[in-house]
């Protein structure tokens, strides 16, 4: 593993960078939602660590899903709810919101506020923004 430091590859603006479809894990585009890939790279024992940007289109939504492993969501922008537990938590521009590994969860928009939520997800392991693998839907309860 080549542990060296390469801009190339290691600084990466996530407002430069192409917005692409996410898809759910039954492979199908999830609609009013983009996200620009941010940067990432393998850490020890071949761990991807990454950060990406979200980018959610009012009365757009992630089903409740979960991740294989843990990541930090920051809004940058507008305002939205996640869905943890039963309960939706309200998030505005400057709040993160931890999400252990495989833990249930789903983010809304606000339907009645004019601008896209955006946020910028870090993850690890990080899984591609475009991978059908990123997410696994699962039944409310």
């Amino acid at each position: 593993m080549d542990t060296r430091f390469n801009p190339d590859r290691h600084i990466r603006n996530i407002y430069d960078s192409p917005e692409v479809k996410l898809l759910n894990s039954r492979g199908e585009v999830i609609p009013g939602i983009l996200g620009a890939v941010g940067a990432g790279e393998l850490i020890e024992n071949d761990v991807a660590v990454g950060a990406d940007r979200i980018i959610m289109e009012p009365g757009s939504r992630f089903e409740l899903h979960t991740h294989p492993g843990a990541h930090i969501l920051y809004v940058l922008s507008s305002r939205g709810h996640i869905h943890i537990d039963g309960v939706d938590y309200e998030m505005g521009q400057g709040d993160t919101v931890f999400v252990p590994a495989n833990y249930a969860h789903g983010v809304k928009t606000k339907l009645h506020v004019p601008e896209p939520l955006e946020i910028l997800a870090f993850g690890v392991p990080h899984m591609p923004l475009e991978s059908a693998e990123r997410m696994t839907l699962v039944e409310a309860p």
